[in-house]
This record gives C-alpha cells, sequence and structure tokens, in this order.
C-alpha cells in the first residue's frame, strides 16, 4: 500500500512538472533570463466564446509600427502555451521578448502574435464536451480578424505551439490545412497511440494521467485518434498536401519526459507518408528555455512562409 501512495505522488509531481514547461524542477534548469521589459508591447484581453460559453482570456503582441501605420494589416501568428499555464505564459516566459529581439535584429518581419488561454485542454473538443478547438477554429480567429488589422487569409495565418500547445498547434493545423500558412511546434507532447497503463508502467500511467479525461472516461480510441496529429496525417492526408501548409517542429535531445522519440516517430511518419516539413533534433531538455534557444529557426521559418505579398497589405 505504502509503495503505491509514493508511486503516486512521483507521477503527480512529474505531472505538475510537465504541465508547466520551463518550471524549476529535477533537470529542469533556470528559467530564461529574457524577462519581458517595462517597455514590453504585450497587452491583455478578453472576448466571450460562443463555444465555450464564457469569457476567452489572450494575450496579444502589436507590431511597433501598428500605431503608426494605421492603414497596414498583419499576418497573425496565434500561440498555444503548455499545460498549467496561460495567455500570460507567452509574456511571462520570456517569449515576446525573444520575438522583439529578433524583429530589431532584421531576422524577422512585423506581425500581430497572439496567445489564447488554453487550460489544459490539449485544445481539442474534449469527448467530455468542453470545445476548445471550436473555440480558437470559429471564435478566436474571426473575432481577431474583425477587431484587429490582420490580413485575414490563410496566407496570413500561422500557428504555433509548445508542448502542450505543440500538440494543438498540429492538431488544428491538421484538421484545418486551409486556414493556414505554416505550422510549427516546439517540443511537442505527441503520443504515437493512446496512452493504456498496466502493471509497472510508469511513463504509460504518467501519459495517462496528463490527458486526463479529454479523450473520454475511459479514454475512447477512436475519438483519441480523431484529434491526434499521427492519425490526421493519414485521414486527412490529401487535405493537408492540398493545402501546401508548411510544417516545422523540433525537440530537444534530453526532452526529460521522452517526447524526443515521438518526435521522431512522427517526423519519420511525415516522411513515409510523402509529406513535406522540416524537423530538428537539437541540444536540450523541454520547455520554454529550450524553445527560447531555438527560436530563431522555428520564427524565420513561419515569417518566410507568409507569403510576400500578405507580409505589409495596406488599405481597408
Amino acid at each position: 500500500m505504502a509503495s503505491r501512495f509514493a508511486l503516486a505522488a512521483i507521477l503527480t509531481c512529474a505531472a505538475f512538472v510537465i504541465a508547466c514547461p520551463g518550471q524549476t524542477g529535477p533537470g529542469a534548469g533556470p528559467q530564461s533570463g529574457l524577462s519581458p521589459g517595462a517597455d514590453s508591447r504585450v497587452t491583455y484581453a478578453s472576448f466571450h466564446s460562443a463555444s465555450l460559453d464564457k469569457d476567452l482570456n489572450y494575450a496579444i503582441l502589436l507590431p511597433d509600427s501598428y500605431n503608426k501605420d494605421t492603414k497596414r494589416r498583419y499576418p497573425v501568428l496565434y500561440f498555444l502555451h503548455g499545460m498549467n499555464g496561460s495567455e500570460r505564459e507567452f509574456e511571462r516566459r520570456g517569449v515576446a521578448a525573444a520575438v522583439e529581439k529578433m524583429e530589431s535584429a532584421g531576422k524577422i518581419g512585423e506581425f500581430i502574435i497572439v496567445s489564447p488561454a488554453g487550460g489544459n485542454s490539449f485544445y481539442i473538443n474534449s469527448k467530455p464536451g468542453v470545445r476548445y478547438e471550436d473555440a480558437i477554429v470559429k471564435d478566436l480567429i474571426p473575432y481577431i480578424e474583425s477587431t484587429y488589422r490582420a490580413i485575414g487569409t490563410r496566407n496570413g495565418r500561422a500557428i504555433q505551439g509548445i508542448s502542450m500547445g505543440g500538440f494543438g498547434a498540429l492538431m488544428i493545423a491538421f484538421k484545418h490545412p486551409e486556414m493556414f500558412s505554416s505550422v510549427t511546434a516546439h517540443c511537442a507532447a505527441l503520443f504515437p497511440e493512446l496512452p493504456k497503463p498496466s502493471g509497472e508502467d510508469r511513463r504509460a500511467q504518467f501519459l495517462a494521467g496528463l490527458i486526463g479525461r479529454i479523450f473520454g472516461d475511459p479514454p475512447d480510441d477512436n475519438y483519441f485518434k480523431a484529434n491526434n496529429p499521427f492519425d490526421l496525417a493519414d485521414s486527412n492526408l490529401a487535405a493537408i498536401k492540398k493545402s501546401g501548409i508548411k510544417i516545422y517542429f523540433d525537440v530537444g535531445d534530453q526532452d526529460r519526459y521522452g517526447f524526443t522519440q515521438p518526435n521522431k516517430a512522427f517526423d519519420e511518419k511525415l516522411s513515409k507518408a510523402g509529406l513535406a516539413h522540416e524537423f530538428h533534433v537539437f541540444p536540450g531538455g523541454h520547455g520554454w528555455e529550450y524553445m527560447i534557444s531555438v527560436a530563431d529557426h522555428s520564427y524565420e521559418f513561419l515569417w518566410k512562409n507568409f507569403p510576400a505579398t500578405g507580409q505589409a497589405r495596406t488599405g481597408l
């Protein structure tokens, strides 16, 4: 009995650490030193999401020229945070500061970045009925494009995520490839198959606890496959190829939660399917510090894949 309680405690602690990429913990390392400055351009707002039947909070980083060039429209990146995070992680963890630094260095141009609060949803329409995928696709994107000077076409839209958000970004992009010019993901929490814990398989128990009840209770394998990027790469392959969406993802070679191998398997799957993509295994672990250390690659990729005709459009 004591050993079972000890195992439960270990798994609970592990789940908390992975849920908060960048939190200090065994092997986590220090948080990034790129903290937001007093002059950060990030602001916070909310709107009513019909899909969630509640207000949805979001952070938004507007380009430096937004209030100066008032007839210009901009591409938009939708950024999805990891578990136990919020819309504030994008600024608090230093990503906004890193983006502003890349802009100043001329590595990327100007675009809007929106980071919605995603809870621990994996950004899916869960089987119990909480509809985060719809909140992003049907509510948030139309709201942003009607409220801010966004280009408002697939050429001016991209989606990105970290950890749980990496799963969500790939899932949404593979379900709706016609909506985005590119998808990028860092240390995505990918699962080749539905975790089914048994015996002393601690990793399977941990992963099963991580996904919770979003795929049903007990988890429904068919529902999982309908929302899993691994399976969507098969079931929606024709539409993904037809859309021309550009795909980028990377993972650390020392990902402490074991997502290095699933990301490699995802790379192999896409290659076998003939689906063009860019994939890297970089030195590093899991979380915000890792993402910022390699962010130049993904941000230059997504900027390059905002088509030139859409990068700076004027007129209302």
